[in-house]
C-alpha cells in the first residue's frame, strides 16, 4: 500500500528510485526490487501507468490524459484533453479494436531545455 500511495493521485510522475526513496523511509528494510516488481504488478493491472523516457517514471492519474516526456531532463507534463476520450473510442471503432488499456505520450523537449538548448546555439 506505502508504493501505491506513493504514486497514485500524484502529478509528479515518480522513477523507481524516488518511490524506493520514500516508501523506505517508513520501511527501511524494504528493497529496490520491491519497489521494481510492486510498480510492474501495479502497470499490469491498469493501476498506474509506465511512462517511457530518459528514467522509468509510473504515472498515478486516473483519467485518459497526454504525457509530454522531455527526452533530456526526463520531465513529464500531463495535458488533459476532452478529446482523448472520443478520439480513442474512434481509432478502436474503425479498427473494431478491443482496447484494454490507454497511454499518450508524446516525446520531445520542454521549454526549459529548448531555452538551454537555443542559448547555447546562439539564440537560434
Amino acid at each position: 500500500m506505502a508504493i501505491y500511495e506513493a504514486v497514485v493521485g500524484r502529478t509528479s510522475h515518480p522513477s523507481v528510485l524516488a518511490v524506493y526513496e520514500e516508501v523506505r523511509r517508513r520501511f527501511p528494510a524494504l528493497s529496490p526490487a520491491t519497489v521494481y516488481s510492486t510498480l510492474d504488478l501495479f502497470a499490469r493491472l491498469g493501476l498506474v501507468q509506465e511512462v517511457s523516457g530518459p528514467v522509468r517514471r509510473y504515472d498515478g492519474q486516473a483519467g485518459v490524459h497526454i504525457n509530454l516526456v522531455c527526452r533530456r531532463c526526463g520531465r513529464v507534463l500531463d495535458v488533459v484533453d476532452a478529446e482523448l476520450d472520443a478520439l480513442q473510442r474512434r481509432a478502436a471503432a474503425r479498427a473494431r479494436f478491443q482496447v484494454s488499456a490507454v497511454r499518450f505520450e508524446l516525446h520531445g523537449l520542454c521549454p526549459r531545455c529548448r531555452r538551454r538548448q537555443s542559448r547555447r546555439n546562439g539564440g537560434r
